[in-house]
């Protein structure tokens, strides 16, 4: 799973390149009208593989859920007693522990972690 510093180093790599690039070219003979389109379409060639990149490594947005030391729970009438975790399946790491009782009267008891879709 890639990390935050992978990504600035795309980041800053990609800009290192975009300023060499543009300092080297800018030296150059800059006679004619193609020459000009060229280095301006490779400059931003380089940078949209940089930003391509760097979303390829962006967080998938999964998060991880962590619950412990929770208290009692009681539910009458067919309503649900949770003291653990009710998530969805892309909730990403669920870590329970040391929850409460939970007591439901017709309902649902949840004391560790259920998937909700």
């Amino acid at each position: 799973m890639p990390v935050q510093g992978d990504r600035r180093a795309v980041l800053v790599t990609t800009v290192m390149i975009v300023a060499l690039s543009s300092t080297a070219l800018s030296l150059l003979s800059w006679g004619l009208a193609e020459q000009v389109a060229g280095v301006i379409s490779a400059i931003v060639g380089v940078a949209a593989l940089g930003v391509g990149v760097c979303a390829l490594l962006a967080p998938s947005g999964n998060t991880s859920v962590q619950v412990s030391r929770t208290g009692h729970a009681t539910a009458n009438g067919g309503g649900d007693a949770n003291t653990g975790v009710v998530a969805s399946s892309s909730a990403g790491a669920v870590t329970v522990g040391e929850t409460g009782d939970a007591r439901a009267d017709g309902g649902i008891a949840n004391t560790g972690y259920r998937r909700q879709e």
